[in-house]
């Protein structure tokens, strides 16, 4: 299985000298699970995935996407991504159902005037699937997801997808928050090969934001300690936090199991 971050900043695309090494996209990740691909949310990261798959997919796109919910950092990338226009394409896109309306009205309902010229929502070609359950469900053979609900953000869901690796990915996932769920949180991750964990804030600054949805570095290491996890990344930081600061961090970690992702970062599992 291999693994290739494409945004891993939260809140707004942000580029500057500040943060060359590390990136400005907001929140998407890629699993290619012998030639099956997964996208983990879709944020401005997800044009970057355009460009390098375009010539792999000339005949239309063919992948599915994991959409952990629908603040804007995370569906931005879909404000411009053409093939989810094609007929050609063949996106399946799976997402929790949060109120009434169409799930393409739910997913697309921003990208509509007087916010953006086209309402994308009347133009897609997409197959939209809610996730009704916490109950896993298939992508494709040998391809397994467990789906995880929390309930206190925005009804954020963290996914665990089994294939023959595992790979946990929880982003917007408030440890603090949701520690009457804790017990199942180290069930979803135990013995995972590889958990994205949202570590947006420093210790010391979280206290200010507590409640906002999003983690520290400590709660990941706390929580890989815990499930016995292979190895983390964190993900989804803060754009305040320039190369200089996550490279300080960086350096006080375990290297062999944790790092800090970036922008074009690529592993295999």
């Amino acid at each position: 299985m291999k693994v290739k971050i494409y945004g891993s900043r939260g809140s707004v695309p942000f580029f500057g000298r500040s943060n060359i090494e590390y990136g400005g996209n907001t929140v998407c990740s890629v699993l290619d699970i012998d030639g099956h691909i997964v996208v983990l949310d879709c944020g401005s990261g997800l044009m970057q995935f355009y460009y390098d798959m375009k010539d792999k997919f000339k005949d239309g796109f063919k992948f599915d996407v994991l959409l952990s919910h629908l603040l804007i950092d995370h569906i931005v990338g879909f404000s411009t991504f053409s093939p989810l226009f094609s007929p050609d394409s063949d996106i399946r896109i799976f997402t929790r159902s949060r109120n009434d309306l169409p799930l393409a009205s739910q997913v697309f309902g921003i990208f509509q005037p007087p916010y953006w010229p086209i309402a994308l929502a009347d133009m897609t070609s997409a197959n939209l699937i809610g996730i009704p359950d916490e109950k896993p469900f298939s992508l494709a053979d040998g391809i397994t997801v467990t789906p995880f609900f929390t309930e206190k953000h925005d009804q954020t869901t963290a996914f665990r997808i089994d294939a023959g690796k595992s790979v946990v990915y929880m982003l917007d996932y408030e440890v603090q928050d949701n520690l009457d769920k804790y017990d199942n949180l180290i069930t979803l991750c135990k013995n995972a090969d590889l958990i994205i964990f949202d570590a947006a804030y420093l210790p010391e600054d979280y206290p200010l934001r507590r409640g906002w949805g999003h983690s520290t570095f400590e709660d990941g290491i706390e929580l890989a300690e815990a499930s016995g996890c292979k190895k983390m990344v964190f993900s989804h930081i803060s754009q305040d936090y320039s190369d200089e600061v996550l490279n300080s961090i960086r350096d006080k970690l375990d290297s062999t199991k944790f790092s800090i992702a970036f922008d074009g970062m690529e592993a295999v599992i």
